[in-house]
């Protein structure tokens, strides 16, 4: 039963393309904001350079930076159109532009939601994610302009049917409900970078501020609430409510805990902690208990509260060099300290002066010189950004780029299979469950009302996040850690080098890569310079281009080496990484 609640809360994804938002266009004070904080950027990089005595790298050449701009706004690298269209555009504020315009593009929404959705609910293999219910609804809040409080807000007091409302999806693994212990953990990790569920059991080894007892007081604005799943309805019934008469009776129970079964003792013995609600500094909660949530949300996102802030322009810099100012990126403590702290005060600043708008805040950073540099050359360690820091493609990244390279009608049709294939076992697999037991019944309507909302998912993301969850559970590390990266163990590199992905693009017939190439195309040359254009970006070395002569030198027939070129190219590490 626990995989069936599983399967709604993964509900299906659909083959439409999601709806393009209107432009979020910054107005002549964010954008004189923006260029004075990226200003700022150089100049506190560039002060600790000088300080240590390092060189930076030169400026990126225009092949690094679109592939590193697009990688790291919209997901995936540029197109073969595109990147012509880049490459050979002469204009000196190109860069900026582009910029502008990926970051209104919907896709910069979903790439966020990739980063940020995965914090509070993990990767899945099921082709009906939860995750992606919940990541979809993220990129749209996003990408519409909400200010990053009021989705902080709402992901805190996040109430109702799962079917209504995807923003209660964290509650829920496994198809369980969280216990609060582990939600208060989960939330002030991610989406406040404050590590306090390793003082459930004792006070904090190394961070005095946080003891047992703080750990608790946190706990305790969650107490009124509940995340259940009801399996009586097909599909299960899934829900977050707020039972303010939780508290009461709990307190009642204190009062008459001799007089208990002992059952209902240890009942008590786990809530009686957790009903004095005090946020991390040490402020307490207003007696309703049913306003908890909305009081922990406001003092989360508060002015006054400088640690979110810090948290999430520490994220959002974690996002385009895939280091933190603090590492790890949610672990701020005491002995944790920023490599640059003047920088990471000002990105906060900028948050709240333009109204937490992440999307401003994340343009400066890719408009600095600092993200702009050669990811070849400069010195020093990696936190002092010298250089641009290469680094692994994501799951979502690397299976994004791959689908991307694919033809639309052979794309469209793994799309279209996919969720209909899936989605029809699912609403019969709930049919059937229904008629199996006597107490169980099949609720069309809400089955419907989930259907509605994932017919709005992008195909390929869709795709790409579910094809990303069965790729990170090969990680076989002795822990079993899922993998951020595309490399982690040689069950992955099989999996790349042997997957439908892979083997549909290496292969010439007229609906993969190559026949397009070789359709559209004439010239010999023309064709070897927009391989390298489609899958890295750039064109052919001179060295490159030699290789080839000599290898296709004397042969009648290059298409089989055409093919495995492609194949190559796919499997290098300059494909699989950003750089």
């Amino acid at each position: 039963m626990r995989a069936l609640a599983g399967v709604f809360l993964l509900a299906a994804a659909a083959c439409c393309w999601l709806a393009q938002p209107a432009p979020v266009q910054a107005d002549d004070k964010a954008t004189a904001a923006g260029a004075a904080l990226s200003a700022t950027i150089d100049r506190e990089i560039d002060g600790v350079l000088k300080r240590d005595g390092i060189k930076p790298a030169p400026r990126s050449s225009d092949a690094e930076f679109i592939r590193r701009v697009y990688l790291d706004t919209v997901g995936m690298p540029p197109s073969y159109d595109e990147a012509v269209a880049f490459l050979d555009d002469t204009g000196k504020d190109k860069r900026n532009k582009l910029i502008d315009r990926l970051l209104n593009d919907p896709r910069f929404g979903r790439h966020f939601a990739d980063h940020w959705s995965v914090l509070l609910t993990p990767r899945n293999a099921n082709a009906l994610s939860g995750g992606t219910y919940f990541a979809d609804w993220m990129a749209g809040r996003v990408n519409a302009g909400v200010s990053f409080a009021q989705v902080i807000r709402e992901i805190i007091t996040a109430r109702g049917d799962i079917a209504d409302n995807p923003a209660v999806v964290p509650w829920f693994r496994d198809g369980q409900g969280e216990l609060i212990t582990d939600m208060s953990g989960k939330l002030t990790r991610s989406l406040m970078g404050v590590q306090i569920q390793c003082a459930e059991c004792h006070d904090h080894p190394y961070d005095e501020a946080i003891s047992q007892k703080t750990f608790q007081g946190m706990v305790a604005f969650l107490a009124p609430s509940r995340a259940t799943v009801d399996q009586r309805r097909q599909p299960p019934e899934i829900v977050v409510r707020d039972d303010p008469a939780t508290v009461n009776r709990i307190f009642e129970a204190i009062k008459n805990y001799d007089k208990l079964r002992k059952d209902q003792q240890a009942q008590v013995d786990f809530y009686r902690p957790y009903v004095n609600p005090v946020t991390l500094t040490g402020a307490k909660a207003e007696e309703k208990p049913e306003l908890w949530r909305d009081e922990l949300a406001a003092w989360w996102i508060d002015k006054a509260n400088l640690q979110t802030r810090r948290y999430v322009a520490n994220r959002m810099w974690f996002m385009a060099f895939g280091t933190g100012l603090v590492n790890p990126p949610d672990d701020f403590n005491p002995l944790n300290e920023p490599s640059h702290p003047q920088l990471l005060d000002a990105l906060a600043a900028e948050l709240l002066r333009s109204g937490w708008d992440v999307r401003g805040l994340y343009r400066a950073i890719l408009r600095s010189e600092t993200y702009q540099r050669s990811s070849a050359g400069g010195g020093g360690q990696r936190w002092h950004y010298a250089r641009y820091p290469v680094r692994a493609l994501t799951p979502e990244q690397f299976l994004t780029s791959l689908i991307g390279l694919m033809e639309p009608a052979q794309r469209n049709r793994l799309i279209t299979d996919g969720f209909e294939n899936t989605f029809v076992a699912a609403r019969a697999q709930f049919k059937r469950n229904a008629e199996q037991r006597q107490d169980y019944s099949f609720d069309e309507d809400r089955l419907n009302r989930f259907e509605q909302r994932f017919r709005k998912v992008d195909g390929r993301w869709w795709m790409a996040r579910m094809s990303a969850g069965r790729y990170v559970s090969l990680s076989t590390d002795d822990e079993n850690t899922a993998a951020d990266g595309f490399s982690l163990s040689i069950n992955q590199a099989l999996a790349v080098m042997n997957g439908e992905f892979t083997n549909n693009l290496a292969g010439s017939g007229e609906s993969t890569l190559l026949g397009h190439i070789l359709k559209r195309h004439e010239d010999p040359g023309v064709r070897f310079d927009a391989i390298y254009l489609t899958i890295l970006s750039r064109k052919p070395t001179d060295t490159e281009r030699q290789r080839w002569r000599d290898l296709i030198k004397g042969e009648r027939n290059v298409l089989p080496l055409v093919e495995d070129l492609i194949f190559a190219l796919l499997m290098t590490t300059e494909f699989g990484t950003n750089h």
